[in-house]
């Protein structure tokens, strides 16, 4: 009999790491079980969520939900192997004021809570539910505006008032406008212009000015159309390219940049490093760009190595006075990337594997790049409405994302 009792304690001694708290590493009293499977001793799991405020497991940091309750199977079965040491456990926990009180707090504010709506998730539901509506709402308002713009009508066919929407959109231009409504100036005569007959009629003093509005109308009488100088023209034409162009800069701007400089050298690539990196004052008025110096090629790489998103925020600087706006959620997107960048460049250079670390960064990035590629591919059988739904999500809800984001990494560094 002594030898069977011996064996027994024997066996129960080697089953106690199953039965410990992973806060206190002691034998639970009154052990608590959450949602992810977890065991704690609910004095400190009441601890733990009075000092946190969070509903989150210990261990794992799994959101849980309702109001924990002693496992009493678990209870019983601690209480048969463990009777003299779970007796003293819970006689301690009886006499202990603190615990105690702890306890009753505990209890009572997730008692308060359960039959409360949570105010946060309530306002994060409603936020998401009129950000979808924000969203579908342009997407549905840009969809159906497209035919107004500019670069949706002949040059043949403008109106003296469509001239004069376009210099305005030239930004440099729009003194001129009024010129054009007084001499009711339309599409046909812009064509006929040459350089005397432009100058007097638009009463141009600046030479530089001059040439370029030449430029830009020997430009549109080539190709019947304007070429289009914001966003949303862009996108009017190119909708599946503006979308790649959209979430490959905002994700992979390398990568982005350099298939540009391959594959859309002179359409996109050399307007961009010439806005971004001038030459001189008047590349910003001018609607032909030049092959870049050796100094601005050079400058220009060295910023997509170590700042990428430095040039993206300075383009839609550039471009602030046509989509005021949208320049501005652009900027404030490449603010905060650029803040992510360093964070994880910092983690990568602290941790101690560094090669896993790569690893893992590598296939993160490759998932990411594989979807947007899957979509480039299948998006002309994609609904329009949807391609948009993205395109708005991306372009105005990023920040919102992105500083979600970093305040969650905040909280993470804190809380370890």
């Amino acid at each position: 009999m002594e030898e069977s009792d011996a064996l027994t304690a024997d066996q129960n001694d080697d089953n106690r790491d199953e039965f410990q708290c992973s806060c206190c590493f002691n034998l639970m009293t009154q052990p608590t079980s959450l949602m992810c499977g977890h065991n704690f001793c609910r004095g400190c799991l009441a601890r733990w969520y009075l000092s946190s405020k969070k509903r989150e497991c210990p261990t794992c940091r799994q959101k849980w939900q309702g109001h924990p309750r002693v496992n009493i199977t678990l209870r019983n079965m601690m209480t048969r192997m463990f009777k003299k040491e779970v007796e003293e456990l819970e006689t301690e926990l009886e006499t202990n004021e603190d615990t105690k009180s702890k306890l009753d707090e505990f209890d009572r504010q997730l008692d308060s809570r359960e039959d409360e709506t949570d105010p946060k998730a309530f306002c994060t539901g409603i936020v998401l539910t009129l950000a979808a509506i924000l969203v579908v709402y342009l997407a549905w308002f840009w969809r159906n505006s497209d035919q107004d713009l500019l670069i949706k009508k002949p040059l043949w066919s403008w109106k003296p008032k469509d001239v004069s929407q376009w210099l305005i959109e030239l930004s440099w231009a729009d003194k001129y406008s009024e010129f054009v409504l007084e001499e009711k100036i339309d599409g046909m005569t812009l064509m006929a212009f040459d350089e005397q007959s432009l100058q007097e009629k638009l009463h141009i003093d600046n030479p530089l000015h001059l040439k370029a509005l030449l430029l830009a109308i020997h430009g549109m009488t080539d190709t019947g159309v304007k070429f289009p100088t914001n966003l949303w023209e862009y996108k009017s034409i190119y909708p599946g390219r503006s979308l790649f162009l959209l979430y490959g800069l905002k994700d992979f701007p390398r990568t982005t940049l350099l298939y540009l400089y391959l594959y859309k050298y002179e359409e996109v690539f050399l307007p961009f490093l010439q806005y971004t990196i001038p030459a001189d004052d008047s590349i910003y008025i001018s609607t032909e760009h030049k092959e870049p110096y050796p100094w601005q090629l050079v400058t220009f790489i060295m910023y997509v190595v170590v700042l990428p998103y430095w040039l993206i925020g300075k383009f839609s600087w550039v471009y602030c006075d046509v989509n005021r706006w949208t320049s501005w959620f652009v900027m404030m997107s490449c603010f905060l990337l650029s803040y992510l960048e360093i964070s994880v460049l910092k983690d990568l250079l602290q941790e101690q594997n560094k090669l896993s670390s790569l690893r893992g960064l590598f296939k993160k990035h490759f998932k990411m790049l594989v979807s947007i590629s899957i979509f480039v591919v299948i998006w002309p059988v994609v609904p329009r409405l949807i391609c948009d739904f993205f395109f708005y999500a991306a372009l105005y809800f990023s920040p919102i994302q992105l500083a979600i984001q970093i305040k969650n990494n905040f909280l993470n560094l804190r809380a370890q």
